[in-house]
């Protein structure tokens, strides 16, 4: 009934992730672990270990429509997954009135980046790839400073000013299932690092954001045109404020194992997803 997908790069599921499908199980739902392009034919869909879809988007893109016309369902909806898959989503939520680290896309081109950075008077900025995972392809230049060449990047970057905060501070990565808060992790990274990625040896601390800040990153799944079953908002805290730095509707790590209950109350979810046919 549910296929939980990982992918050709990486098709062994974390262990984290086991006891949601023991529970599934035991719930009468069947689930089993999958690769995304073996084209799974379970009704209902849940990309959380599709780590390899930025390597392939287009072929992503097109196993999501290719299901969903089909009448598969996936956990959040199709046109969620797509909108997520490029971060000009990032672009989008500051146009509704998210609270976002700014951002600005541009082409993979050291011009066209250091124009923008210029443009915005920035010292220091963050390059990411417009469809990127884990921290891969993103870079911190200092304004002049020529980037390497974005030949990696056929889909552009997004340029952001580098938030100093996050090398004492870290990311806060909040987890909602269906809209509701259920945890909170810290990602610090280490000594020298500014990257909060798993890559670059990140720390995962557990965490308890304050009311104000949950409700800010609640505020950013209720811009969205349906709340998803699962989501995890990542964000810097900066004089006791979330600035929105990432939005993970797709494959985020949910630290279900961090919190007692987690993987309880996510189950909880996609169960009531499965049976609202």
């Amino acid at each position: 009934m549910l296929a939980i997908t990982t992918c050709r790069t990486y098709p062994q599921p974390p262990q984290n992730l086991l006891p949601l499908a023991q529970i599934l199980n035991q719930n009468a739902i069947p689930a089993r672990f999958c690769i995304w392009q073996d084209y799974p034919r379970e009704p209902f869909l849940l990309p959380l270990c599709a780590w390899d879809y930025a390597a392939e988007p287009d072929a992503f893109a097109q196993w999501v429509e290719g299901s969903a016309a089909r009448g598969q369902r996936f956990a959040n909806p199709p046109e969620l997954i797509l909108w997520n898959m490029d971060k000009r989503y990032l672009c989008d939520l500051a146009a509704w009135g998210a609270e976002v680290i700014p951002g600005v896309y541009a082409p993979a081109e050291a011009e066209s980046i250091l124009r923008t950075i210029r443009e915005n008077g920035w010292d220091e900025a963050v390059v990411k790839p417009a469809v990127g995972q884990s921290g891969g392809g993103v870079v911190r230049i200092r304004a002049g400073d020529p980037p390497r060449t974005w030949t990696a990047c056929p889909q552009g970057v997004i340029v952001q000013p580098y938030i100093r905060d996050i090398e004492t501070a870290g990311e806060t990565s909040l987890v909602f299932f269906d809209g509701a808060f259920s945890h909170a992790v810290c990602r610090r990274p280490p000594q020298g690092e500014w990257r909060a990625n798993s890559a670059y040896g990140v720390e995962i601390l557990q965490a308890a954001p304050s009311d104000s800040v949950v409700a800010a990153a609640r505020k950013v799944l209720d811009l969205l045109p349906h709340i998803p079953a699962y989501a995890r908002v990542d964000g810097t805290l900066v004089g006791g404020r979330l600035l929105l730095n990432e939005l993970e509707l797709i494959e985020p790590a949910l630290y279900l194992h961090t919190q007692e209950g987690a993987a309880e109350r996510f189950a909880e979810v996609l169960a009531r997803r499965i049976q609202a046919v």
